[in-house]
C-alpha cells in the first residue's frame, strides 16, 4: 500500500456518494446520546421528585416489663450458672422483646463492709435469638465495691425504645422493620462467681465464706406505632 492511501481514503469519505450516509450516521448518533441525557436527566428528576414526596411517619413504641428474680447463695471460689426461661412470659398480642436488663446485687452494703466480696456476673451466648454482637449488649461485668453489675441484651433489631421519625411510602413500610417474630426466643442465662474478699485478707474464723447474691431480670417488650405527620 502506497503512502497516498490515506488521502485516498479520506477522499472516499468526502465523495458525493459518501457524505450522505456519513451524515446520516452522525445524526443518529447525535439523536441517540441526546435521548440518552434526557431520559438520564428524567430519572434524576423523578428519582428527586419521589424522595421528597415521600411521607414522613412519627414512629413510637409502647412498652410493657416483666420482671423475674432469683436468689442465690454463693460459696468462695464458686461460679454457678443461673437461668430464667423466657417462654414463661405471656406476651401481649402484638407485642415482641426489645431487650432484656439484668442487675446482680450482693447482699453487702459498702458502708458497712469493711472489704466487698469481688463478684462478676456474664450473660452467656446461647442459642437464644438476640443481638449478640450489637455493640449496645453489655454482656460481662464484676464489682469489689459493693455496687450493683449492670448488663444488658438488645434482642429485636435496632430496638431502643425511642421515638423517631421515618420516611416511608405507605404505612406498611414503615412498619416492616417492626414486625419481625422470632426474636427472643429461648433461655437467658446468666453466669455467677464469687471471690470472697476478707478484712485485709484475714479470717481466722472462717464467718466471710460465703455471698448471696441477688439477680433481677426486666424483659422490656414493645408494640411499635407509627401515624403520618401532615
Amino acid at each position: 500500500m502506497s503512502k497516498d492511501t490515506p488521502i485516498e481514503m479520506r477522499s472516499l469519505l468526502l465523495t458525493r456518494e459518501s457524505r450522505g450516509p456519513t451524515l446520516v450516521a452522525f445524526l443518529v448518533t447525535a439523536v441517540m446520546m441526546t435521548v440518552t441525557m434526557v431520559d438520564f436527566v428524567g430519572d434524576l428528576q423523578v428519582t428527586d421528585e419521589f424522595i421528597s414526596n415521600t411521607p414522613e411517619w412519627a414512629l413510637s413504641f409502647e412498652v410493657q416489663n416483666y420482671t423475674m428474680q432469683a436468689v442465690e447463695t454463693l460459696q468462695d471460689d464458686e461460679s454457678r450458672n443461673v437461668e430464667f426461661a423466657l417462654s414463661e412470659i405471656n406476651i401481649p398480642e402484638g407485642y415482641a422483646i426489645g431487650s432484656i436488663d439484668v442487675v446482680i446485687t450482693s447482699e453487702e452494703d459498702e458502708g458497712i463492709s469493711v472489704q466487698c466480696d469481688s463478684v462478676a456476673g456474664d450473660i452467656i451466648e446461647n442459642d437464644l435469638t438476640a443481638q449478640w454482637d450489637d455493640p449496645v449488649s453489655n454482656l460481662s461485668g464484676q464489682d469489689s465495691s459493693c455496687q450493683p453489675i449492670d448488663l444488658h441484651l438488645r434482642v429485636y433489631p435496632n430496638f431502643d425504645g425511642q421515638s423517631a421519625t421515618i420516611s416511608a411510602v405507605n404505612e406498611f413500610q414503615a412498619m416492616q422493620a417492626w414486625t419481625e417474630t422470632g426474636w427472643g426466643v429461648g433461655m437467658l442465662s446468666v453466669e455467677l462467681e464469687l471471690d470472697v474478699n476478707s478484712p485485709l485478707g484475714f479470717d481466722p474464723i472462717g464467718q466471710d465464706t460465703d455471698e448471696e447474691i441477688t439477680v433481677d431480670v426486666s424483659v422490656t417488650m414493645f408494640k411499635a406505632k407509627v401515624s403520618l405527620i401532615e
